[in-house]
C-alpha cells in the first residue's frame, strides 16, 4: 500500500517530501491553508484580540486567500500576508432570531 502524500509530498518525489525539503504541497491548497489557518488564529489572539474567530479558504477573483471570520469587533492587528497568501477579514454572519415555540 502506498502511503497518501496529498500533505506533505510533491508530484516530483511522491514518498515524504524529502526532495523538496518538507514543504507542503500546493497540489490540495486550499488544505494547505487550512492547515496554515491554525497558527494565524493563534496570532491574531496573541496580538490580544478577545473574540471568537475562525479561518476558511476561499477564493477570491482566482486567487486564493486565508478568510479570518471574526464574532464581535473587528481585530485590530491583523497579518496582510499568511505564509505568502493574502488574509481578508469578513464579520461572522448574524445567527438568525430563535424560532417561536410550537403551539400544541
Amino acid at each position: 500500500m502506498t502511503p497518501d502524500p496529498a500533505l506533505v509530498a510533491s508530484q516530483t518525489s511522491g514518498v515524504d517530501g524529502s526532495s523538496e525539503g518538507g514543504r507542503l504541497s500546493t497540489m490540495r491548497l486550499p488544505y494547505t491553508l487550512v492547515l496554515y489557518a491554525v497558527p494565524l488564529i493563534g496570532e491574531v489572539k496573541r496580538r490580544g484580540y478577545k473574540g471568537k474567530l475562525a479561518a476558511e479558504p476561499a477564493l477570491v477573483e482566482g486567487a486564493w486567500v486565508l478568510k479570518l471570520i471574526y464574532d464581535g469587533d473587528q481585530p485590530k492587528e491583523v497579518p496582510a500576508l499568511w505564509h505568502g497568501h493574502h488574509v481578508m477579514l469578513e464579520k461572522a454572519p448574524t445567527p438568525p432570531p430563535p424560532a417561536p415555540p410550537k403551539s400544541a
